[in-house]
């Protein structure tokens, strides 16, 4: 593939992601829709969402619908996954420009049950073509949720011997990533009334009084300390597979260099070297800017995690950078 070709499919790639941002940002309150232009506008856009390439998530129910009659279809041949708000869209979008990568129809559907993914993968047809255009055809599996047991368990009963990469954030980053996930995913309203969702002191202060007993207020379906508690579920996921089926990866090296990280996932799971375009755009991030974390509450989140933290290091042998 060269540069242009290259550029337009990271563009068709990076539509369904822009696209969610700007529905968002207007059902939750944060961007006005009130004028006829910009009315006109959000129709278009509907219509334009009808027919993408590729989907962060949710692709319209008659393509689901009409992929039914396509012929026989395949599963993914991996499996990158991290926890919500781990960078895992910057990193499967770009990894998706490889030219030995076929893209599933949606980064993120729900179903637990590998029967129910088929429809998001390409037909044996289309990989075998694809294989034979460029030499070689794989999928990956990109859904975000390292503690979906259920999801782990029934897909390693029908593909063991998957290989698979976890992808890990620094839980203390990663925890502030998710308060603003939050009080983006709320809206306006909520953020604006909750006493906790204010600011990110106050969101940390309330996660660790009700923890572990209490639930913390979530509009994103999550625990937010316990996303952040890697080992046991890294634990459960070298059960399924095999430790030798798993690579654990930092994804703070994939932003330091795109390249060589992706390079290891190359290695690991049989592609072809390919060199990624630089660029400092970042995938799926949250449009609404907020106050960086302040000290104390960066000192309370490193004291909680780093007894689990340390589990983490003993279970996979190396240690990350982390806070």
């Amino acid at each position: 593939m060269n540069t242009a070709a290259v550029n337009s499919k990271k563009k068709e790639l990076l539509r369904g992601y822009q696209l969610i941002t700007e529905y968002l940002s207007i059902k939750k309150g944060y961007k006005p829709n009130h004028t006829l232009i910009s009315k006109i506008k959000y129709i278009v856009k509907l219509l334009e969402y009808q027919f993408l390439f590729h989907y962060f998530g949710s692709p319209p129910k008659w393509r689901i619908f009409l992929r039914k009659f396509s012929g026989k279809r395949t599963l993914p041949d991996f499996c990158i996954i991290g926890e919500m708000k781990s960078g895992t869209s910057d990193l499967s979008v770009n990894l998706l420009l490889h030219p030995n990568i076929m893209a599933p129809l949606a980064k993120e559907f729900r179903s637990a049950d590998p029967e129910d993914w088929y429809i998001y993968y390409p037909t044996e047809r289309q990989k075998e073509r694809h294989a034979k255009r460029y030499g070689l055809a794989l999928s990956p599996y990109l859904v975000p949720g390292l503690d979906w047991m259920e999801r782990t368990y029934n897909f390693s009963q029908i593909q063991p011997n998957t290989k698979v990469i976890l992808v890990l954030r620094d839980p203390v980053k990663r925890l502030y990533t998710h308060w603003k996930w939050e009080v983006f995913i709320s809206g306006k309203k909520c953020a604006d009334k909750f006493p906790f969702l204010r600011t990110f002191t106050a969101y940390v202060d309330q996660a660790l009084a009700l923890f572990p007993e209490g639930r913390m207020y979530t509009a994103v379906n999550s625990d937010p300390l316990r996303l952040g508690i890697y080992w046991k579920v890294v634990s459960y996921w070298m059960e399924c597979f095999g430790r030798s089926n798993i690579l654990i990866l930092d994804v703070a090296d994939y932003f330091a260099d795109r390249n060589k990280f992706l390079g290891q996932i190359h290695r690991f799971v049989g592609l072809p070297d390919f060199e990624y375009p630089i660029s400092n755009y970042k995938v799926n991030e949250n449009p609404l800017v907020l106050p960086p974390p302040d000290d104390n509450s960066i000192q309370k989140l490193v004291d909680f995690y780093r007894p689990h933290n340390e589990k983490l290091w003993m279970l996979i042998n190396k240690k990350f950078d982390w806070c």
